[in-house]
């Protein structure tokens, strides 16, 4: 009998619900945020132009003139994550949590850190499991292999391929449970940003492709219906465009899920300078 972590039921509501009230939001953009740091809306125009290196120059340049404020620090999450540096994006927030509470590392759910924080985890996890890129993906040989091995009720499984792989019981269903459970936390993290800011573009995608992994299809595709009208001028809207066609006919992306990945590059762009 497979026993593994459940996905929360109340998740797919919210995703519902999210979907209803992203629709009849006004857009919310972050370089708009109320605490938003200096350059904020260089970071965003650069992301919007599809131009993450500097995009990364300017949060990094206010992260420097500002070394003991918060909120440059989780804009410049948001360029690493842009970057494909979701690790070094969790580094930046875990210092800005540090610096919104010293001494408690604890840190306030406002929208742009409750996005960057479920975008650089859920990135870091997908990185982890042989994805590259800054938006992989729908739906990624991790997420196929995942739902391969919860056809099997739990029982051990053999992978052939240039490696012969085998896992036992224990290994399938903590590989399930750990795609659940990292995907799950991190869908509740982004919809914490769409509640506090329902117009939010970037976090209602978020939401949405991880709700997909989740295999909430329907409310998962009621939520890219609401994002679909307004996304063009907005961050990821190829990647979009790319996930939505997919999402359509996911035949193509399965089966290039099949195929192992490419070997990884050196993903820290020569330069890269990281506030620490």
């Amino acid at each position: 009998m497979l026993a593994v972590t459940p996905i929360p039921r109340e998740l797919a509501t919210r995703v519902a619900r999210a979907a209803v009230a992203h629709a009849d939001a006004e857009v919310w953009r972050p370089s708009a945020a109320a605490d938003a740091p200096d350059g904020a809306a260089t970071i965003e125009a650069a992301l919007i132009a599809g131009d993450a290196s500097r995009a990364l120059a300017a949060a990094e340049q206010a992260a420097a003139a500002h070394p003991d404020a918060s909120a440059p620090r989780v804009y410049l999450a948001w360029a690493l994550c842009a970057a494909a540096q979701p690790t070094a994006a969790l580094d930046q927030l875990r210092a800005a949590a540090a610096l919104a509470n010293p001494g408690t590392g604890a840190i306030d759910r406002d929208p742009m850190r409750a996005y960057a924080t479920a975008r650089a985890e859920q990135l870091a996890f997908e990185h982890a499991a042989g994805a590259i890129a800054a938006v992989p993906p729908l739906v990624t040989t991790a997420d196929l292999a995942v739902v391969t091995l919860a056809r099997g009720d739990g029982g051990d499984a053999w992978f052939t391929g240039p490696i012969d792989l085998q896992l036992s019981g224990a290994d399938v269903r903590a590989a399930i449970g750990e795609h659940r459970e990292v995907n799950a936390r991190c869908l509740a993290v982004a919809l914490d940003a769409l509640d506090a800011a329902p117009g939010f573009v970037e976090a209602a995608y978020l939401a949405a492709r991880i709700a997909v992994k989740l295999g909430m299809v329907t409310s998962g595709r009621a939520l890219f219906d609401a994002v679909a009208p307004r996304i063009t001028g907005r961050p990821d809207a190829d990647a979009f465009a790319r996930d939505r066609r997919d999402l359509a006919d996911p035949t193509e992306v399965v089966a290039a899920a099949t195929k192992a990945p490419l070997p990884p590059t050196a993903r820290k762009p020569r330069g890269l300078r990281v506030i620490s």
